[in-house]
Order: C-alpha cells, then sequence, then structure tokens
C-alpha cells in the first residue's frame, strides 16, 4: 500500500490531474454498469444470471464501483406530469453583475421542487435551468423569480425524443 495522493483544492485542476476513472473497468463492470442504469431495482441474483457470475461476485463488483464513485446512487425515474407539472422548460440565464446562482440570495430559489437541475455553463448565457411548471402562470412567476439573477431566456419542452441514456466509459460502445 502506498501513500494516497492528496486532492489539489482547485475542483478543475483535480480532473485534469486524475487518470481515467475507466481504467480498470473490465468488459463486466461495462455490462454491470449498462444493466444497473437501465433497471436500478435488478435483484444481484439476476445481475449474476445476466453477466455469468454469483451474485456474491456481482454484488462485491458494485460495491467497488459505488466505493469508486463511478456509481453515484440510485433513483426512481419520475413523470413530471403526472404528478401535477404540465410544462417543462429551460431558463438560460445571462446573470447581471457578480450575481450568481451560489450567491446566498439565490440559495432559496434553488431549492424550489419545480428546479429540477442548475448548470453552470461556458457561453452566452452561464446557467441553465431545468424546471416544471404546473401551467403558464406558474412558469411566469418562475421565470420571475429567475429573471431577479439576470436576464432570461425561456424555452419550453414540448417532447423528448432522448430523454435518458446509459452512460459509459468515453469510447465504450453500448452493447446490442
Amino acid at each position: 500500500m502506498g501513500v494516497q495522493a492528496v486532492r489539489p483544492k482547485d475542483q478543475r485542476q483535480s480532473r485534469a490531474l486524475t487518470d481515467d476513472s475507466s481504467a480498470g473497468l473490465d468488459p463486466v463492470d461495462l455490462q454491470l454498469l449498462e444493466l444497473v442504469q437501465t433497471d436500478g431495482r435488478i435483484t444481484l441474483s439476476e445481475l449474476g444470471r445476466r453477466v455469468n457470475l454469483s451474485p456474491a461476485a456481482v454484488g462485491e463488483r458494485i460495491r467497488r464501483l459505488e466505493g469508486s464513485g463511478t456509481i453515484t446512487g440510485y433513483a426512481a425515474q419520475v413523470a413530471p406530469e403526472r404528478l401535477g407539472y404540465g410544462i417543462s422548460a429551460f431558463v438560460r440565464v445571462s446573470p447581471h453583475a457578480r450575481m450568481t446562482v451560489r450567491h446566498l440570495r439565490s440559495q432559496e430559489l434553488v431549492r424550489r421542487p419545480e428546479i429540477l437541475e442548475v448548470h453552470h455553463v461556458i457561453g452566452e448565457d452561464c446557467w441553465i435551468f431545468r424546471i416544471v411548471a404546473r401551467d403558464t402562470g406558474h412558469l411566469e412567476e418562475l421565470i420571475e423569480l429567475i429573471s431577479t439573477l439576470g436576464r432570461t431566456t425561456t424555452s419550453i419542452v414540448l417532447s423528448s425524443p432522448v430523454d435518458r441514456r446509459v452512460v459509459l466509459p468515453a469510447g465504450a460502445g453500448l452493447r446490442e
């Protein structure tokens, strides 16, 4: 056992210095990643059957993938429209000077249940919010709240032909 490396404080620097996280993943690991992303409730017995390993061996591999941070969690996918949210939208924000989502004033906004995702991006806009709203009145209220951060541009989702994909290491194609 060697001495564990100390991570740099700057997250951007630490990403650049770490080795490829997909190194050490064999074809069975890749198949397990695909299976648990497709069905997070699949049993260890069923996983073992599909990859030709014992449930104990599969459990050990899954624990290793969780421990390494490759698998970060399990969650149910829900249909917002079944919960009363008829509108889904993306709101892009070009913030006022020195205003960011990280400001204390903004924290109450990003904790709202209608705010599903917030991404800090490079480009004309600095922030992209993915939100859901009950109706156009509710959407207007949310946009007004978000616009306290800066100039907003809203795109309402009409449909999502690709809603969610399985993620595998770069260069590794999905198995057919």
